[in-house]
């Protein structure tokens, strides 16, 4: 006697607590969490770029202040050899007027090292093939914006900080997992059908072949009443967690406000600073203008001449730092606020 059997079988699972509908909708913020956190690595590459070119133009600027140095000490020198030809000067005044000229020499020198190194460095940033590709920046002044508004600024940053959005949503996501949780306690809906076929052969029977198929099908309806307090201790736990996941949100919403106006507050003083410096700038320059008539004439002293030379680059140096740390006052607040690659885009 043989016996063939076959069967095919479908379950389905109807009701599970809204597991699967939870589940979905996490898979859908963890999406989003990888998103934003594509997006906070981008962002802060276009920040590191924009301020690493502000920083090149920077450096060019001051090398620009040094030649300038480079020029006044040349032509105080000039005069001193003239003095010393026409028998009203002395050597030591001329020996003196070079010793400045080779200082300030070496200082450009070493100046365009620094601003190699800030090309190198931008090209990198920029994934340049060739690092050592030499470029010239079309901006030749640092511009600021200095119409940038606080209370504008919160707004932004409150709904497009992507630090921000990423706490959100790891909060959003600890909830979900709350309710995969609580989706175990309820009851749950199952069916189940089939189709089996069996083939009997009798070697001594009469009947020498038996046939017998159909269809089958179900519905479970289970809950769980006992897991050892499992489901007790996992719902502790994941309460546990959603205040965790709510501290973190307020405390990065706390750091971002306070970053937020520690930058604006730095950003408002170099604004001040800038205008102070520039003022500064244009009475250091009439200075040196009366030092050199008043050199020329014989009645200022070189030592007296250095230092009115000096307080003019100083003067002019200050500005040119004042309008670069204002500039990267201004990346920051585009950055925290979420507006930086629309800004720079």
């Amino acid at each position: 006697n043989t016996t063939t059997y076959g069967s095919a079988e479908l379950g389905l699972t109807i009701f599970s607590g809204f597991k699967a509908v939870t589940t979905y909708k996490k898979l859908g913020e963890l999406n989003q969490i990888g998103q934003l956190n594509t997006q906070l690595t981008v962002e802060n590459l276009i920040s590191d770029i924009v301020s690493g070119y502000y920083n090149y133009i920077l450096q060019v600027q001051l090398m620009n202040n040094l030649k300038y140095a480079l020029i006044l000490s040349r032509e105080r020198l000039r005069i001193d050899e003239d003095r010393y030809l026409l028998g009203s000067g002395s050597k030591l005044e001329v020996l003196q007027s070079r010793v400045y000229v080779n200082s300030d020499s070496s200082n450009l020198s070493r100046q365009n090292e620094v601003i190699r190194s800030a090309q190198i460095r931008l090209n990198q940033m920029m994934a340049v093939e060739n690092l050592s590709n030499e470029f010239s920046s079309k901006d030749t002044t640092i511009d600021v914006n200095p119409g940038l508004i606080y209370d504008r600024l919160l707004e932004a940053t409150m709904v497009n900080n992507t630090n921000l959005q990423i706490a959100s949503k790891n909060k959003t996501i600890s909830d979900y997992d709350y309710k995969l949780i609580l989706s175990r306690s309820y009851p749950y809906l199952n069916f189940s059908g089939g189709y089996g076929y069996t083939l009997s052969t009798f070697e001594q029977n009469i009947s020498k072949n038996q046939v017998i198929n159909g269809v089958n099908y179900g519905l479970t309806l289970g809950v769980n009443l006992f897991d050892g307090n499992n489901q007790r201790r996992s719902i502790h736990n994941s309460v546990i967690d959603r205040e965790s996941k709510d501290l973190r949100y307020r405390e990065v919403e706390q750091g971002v406000k306070a970053d937020l106006l520690t930058i604006y507050s730095a950003y408002n003083n170099n604004l001040r600073l800038i205008s102070l410096e520039e003022q500064n700038f244009q009475t250091a320059r009439e200075n040196l203008d009366i030092a050199l008539e008043r050199y020329k004439l014989g009645s200022l002293s070189g030592i007296d001449l250095r230092e009115v030379q000096k307080s003019l680059l100083d003067a002019r140096e200050r500005l040119i730092s004042a309008h670069y740390q204002t500039k990267l006052a201004e990346i920051s607040l585009q950055l925290i606020s979420g507006k930086i690659m629309e800004y720079y885009k």
